[in-house]
């Protein structure tokens, strides 16, 4: 806290150009990889801005890839609709699907009414709404039904590190450190390398990919020190307590037993989550006894 591997500095004091500096970047981003199971092909950048600002770099990155100004995007909470919001200041945004407006996020909109643009230049998913209660698994996604030549990108703020991530299938995982990995001030932005250097001219340079890459130690600015060293050393512990396999297993087990609790009392708990599939293990939204406010007051 006060001396940081022998430098009389603070971690909160050290210039980001300086050797304490890298190895707390490069210690941090291997721990990650390794938490995550990232393959080689993928670059790994901490940035801030959280997840939101990501809404923006991803659509200055990747919109130019085909020539007809369009994303495709899925509406299934409030995190989804904010990226729709922004993907509509840039682009042209397809929605696949609408659960907002189709069934309030009580289920999933049936996969043949799913509106598949070809044209689109990527895909967008959020892949666990915490408002929402909504949880999407990769296993049961219909990844058939999206062009190959269509780059997947997944908001996995709130339950990375709680599913395996299927690396042979997205290319883009972002996430805000605070919820799962570290503490709130880094944003991990995981990228396939063959994605890297396709930015419009117009792109703001704290949302260029490839201006931070081909910076020194891959930071075109001063990086927010203090949470990325964090973040490091929490996900290292992670590593310690047995991996990306510990955890999957613990948000299991957690998930499980609240919504068995609530299932077994006989509606005095209930969620508006009508499909089991997609109750979030994460975020387990619930009212009690058909919205009873004198009661949620007393329970609160």
């Amino acid at each position: 806290m006060f001396n940081y591997r022998g430098t009389g500095q603070s971690v909160m004091e050290l210039a980001h150009r300086q050797d304490e500096f890298r190895y707390i970047s490069i210690m941090t981003k291997r721990e990650i990889r390794k938490f995550l199971r990232v393959p080689d092909n993928f670059v790994i950048m901490l940035q801030q801005g959280g997840a939101t600002m990501q809404y923006t770099s991803i659509v200055k990155n990747l919109i130019g890839l085909k020539p007809y100004n369009k994303a495709m995007t899925m509406r299934t909470g409030m995190w989804s609709n904010q990226n729709l919001d922004e993907l509509s200041r840039h682009c042209k945004p397809v929605v696949v699907c609408d659960n907002v407006t189709d069934n309030d996020c009580t289920k999933m909109v049936p996969h043949e009414k799913w509106v598949i643009d070809p044209e689109a230049s990527f895909f967008c998913i959020c892949t666990n709404e915490t408002v929402n209660g909504f949880e999407q698994n990769f296993e049961d996604f219909p990844w058939h039904l999206l062009p190959k030549d269509i780059p997947v990108c997944c908001d996995m703020s709130s339950n990375i590190g709680t599913c395996h991530v299927p690396w042979d299938k997205v290319h883009v995982v972002y996430m805000g450190a605070q919820k799962n990995l570290g503490t709130a001030g880094c944003t991990v932005v995981i990228v396939r390398k063959d994605l890297i250097g396709k930015q419009q001219k117009d792109t703001p340079i704290l949302s260029d990919w490839d201006t931070f890459e081909k910076s020194p130690d891959t930071y075109y600015n001063t990086p927010a020190v203090w949470p990325m060293y964090v973040t490091g050393l929490n996900v290292s512990y992670m590593n310690q307590m047995g991996g990306l396999e510990y955890y999957i297993q613990l948000a299991n087990q957690r998930g499980r037993m609240l919504w068995d609790f609530i299932n077994s009392s006989k509606g005095y708990y209930w969620s508006k989550i009508t499909d089991d599939k997609y109750k979030s293990r994460i975020n387990v939204i619930f009212r009690i006894q058909d919205k009873n406010l004198e009661l949620e007051d007393k329970f609160i």
